[in-house]
């Protein structure tokens, strides 16, 4: 194994990729999306590629306006390759967590060595937040690539004597505005670490104000060939709605139950230091000793300290927002590979036994996303009561769903019906049914069976009935699909 993996070192680019592919897309095809985010970006671009609309995202009929467009243009340009399925939903998210990683190998090369360079990448790639993000279909990935590409290029550029200094500043600012894209402002966070580099260190970090000016302008523009005409075609709601809901509402209160706010938010104050040891497995717990060593004999080293700096800021930020989830300081995660790597390779920790522990990674995730998928697929209600269902449907068909509104029924059943999905009250589903006309309804196999208005309504239709787990929720589902043809 060992003479196997020093042949991999010898062909890094191509080792690395195969690796990351084999790792981010195993098992991509044979989950259906999971609740909640997956299908919400999978139907937004969907219906953006029904519409021929590259500008404003939809879903389910209605506009979508929690994230800016790039991973939308990236899964339609997927789905027009490889057709509407997880696969090709999750391939984009897989496709930038490799470029990632292959950034952090280059950048790693450069800054320390090959072995840096090699063990950084595998560090990264083999992490648990990585594992996770790095095959769902959502914009997080796509975020992390542009933020390390600004990170690495904006080190680059401000080198006293840099090489290629206007390489180097026009792919700062075009990953800022690209970043900007995948995720909104978050992506800005690396000119911070610029600035503040050149602020406490002007000895090691060079920037003129008129080039930055310069090329904060060229950033804005890529931001406003989407924005702009966004802005014009929704009548200003989507910077209302999606900066002002989704980044400062998202700053201020929790979002969807996702942490807390008052006086609750203190304490979940140490939430991402507690999450870290999770999110950043198996490597997470030789950081701290190693930040104990950087910090008493290595604080002069300048590389180390800007990655540790630009670390340091998305956990900082992200501390101060109140809606927490355990993947938001993702974008450090490249950092902290490669300053970790540094380290190790330097001799300033022991050595770390990375290929073992990557080994041992790769080896439980592909496990896990084959077996592991296999076993999981017959839980997901939704994507069961639509293969029952999916011989008895038709386009024109109305769809409405009651007690049931998860994303994944509008993702399963708009692969064939063409309307909208409903979200109706018992009610208003027993009036649809008596409308007559071809429709599906979807109900709580309970109340189908004990509401008699409903049953009556129901006659002379065909019903399907699933029962299952819901594996995000852990909660017990029985639903039944009425169908008249």
């Amino acid at each position: 194994m060992r003479k196997l993996l020093d042949k991999c070192a010898l062909r890094p680019w191509r080792a690395m990729t195969l690796l990351c592919l084999s790792l981010y897309l195993s098992g991509a095809w044979m989950l259906p999306l999971v609740d909640r985010d997956e299908p919400r970006f999978a139907e937004a671009s969907r219906e953006m590629l029904q519409r021929h609309d590259l500008v404003i995202p939809w879903f389910n009929g209605g506009y979508r306006f929690d994230k800016p467009p790039l991973i939308y243009w990236c899964q339609m340009a997927s789905f027009r390759m490889f057709g509407e399925n997880p696969f090709a939903a999750r391939l984009p998210a897989a496709l930038f967590a490799t470029a990632t990683t292959l950034a952090v190998l280059g950048w790693g090369r450069r800054l320390t060595g090959p072995k840096a360079g090699w063990q950084a990448a595998l560090i990264l790639a083999t992490c648990v937040q990585m594992l996770i993000h790095g095959r769902l279909s959502v914009a997080d990935l796509p975020m992390v690539f542009f933020v390390t590409l600004a990170i690495w290029s904006g080190w680059e550029m401000t080198r006293p004597g840099a090489s290629r200094p206007r390489l180097w500043w026009g792919v700062f600012h075009l990953s800022l505005g690209l970043g900007f894209l995948a995720k909104g402002p978050v992506a800005w966070l690396p000119l911070a670490g610029v600035l503040i580099g050149r602020w406490r260190r002007p000895d090691d970090f060079k920037i003129s104000g008129p080039a930055l000016g310069l090329g904060m302008m060229l950033t804005l523009l890529v931001v406003a060939l989407w924005g702009v005409p966004a802005l014009i075609l929704t009548h200003g709601e989507f910077i209302r709605i999606g900066l002002g809901k989704h980044v400062i509402s998202r700053s201020i209160s929790a979002l969807e139950g996702h942490g807390a706010s008052g006086w609750q938010a203190l304490a979940l104050l140490p939430f991402f230091g507690l999450t870290f040891f999770a999110s950043f497995l198996p490597w997470a717990f030789r950081v701290p000793g190693a930040l104990r060593q950087w910090w008493v004999s290595d604080r002069a080293d300048s590389a180390g300290w800007y990655l540790l700096l630009q670390s340091a800021l998305f956990f900082a930020v992200f501390t101060a927002v109140q809606t927490k989830l355990p993947h938001y300081t993702l974008p450090a995660f490249p950092c902290l590979a490669l300053w970790l790597a540094r380290q190790s390779s330097r001799g300033a920790i022991p050595e770390l036994p990375v290929h073992k522990w990557a080994l041992g990674m790769t080896a439980l995730t592909l496990i896990l996303s084959t077996a592991g998928f296999a076993a999981l697929n017959p839980l997901f209600a939704a994507h069961q009561l639509f293969e029952s269902a999916r011989p008895r449907l038709r386009p024109e068909m109305k769809c409405a769903s009651v007690g049931y509104d998860e994303p994944s029924l509008v993702w399963e059943f708009r692969a064939v019906v063409t309307n909208v999905v409903q979200s109706a009250t018992p009610e208003q589903a027993t009036r649809l049914l008596l409308e007559g006309g071809p429709m599906v309804v979807v109900v709580p196999t309970g109340f189908y069976q004990t509401n008699r208005a409903f049953a009556a309504a129901a006659t002379n239709t065909f019903t399907t009935r699933v029962r299952t787990w819901n594996p995000v929720k852990l909660k017990r589902l029985d639903l039944t699909a009425v169908i008249r043809e």
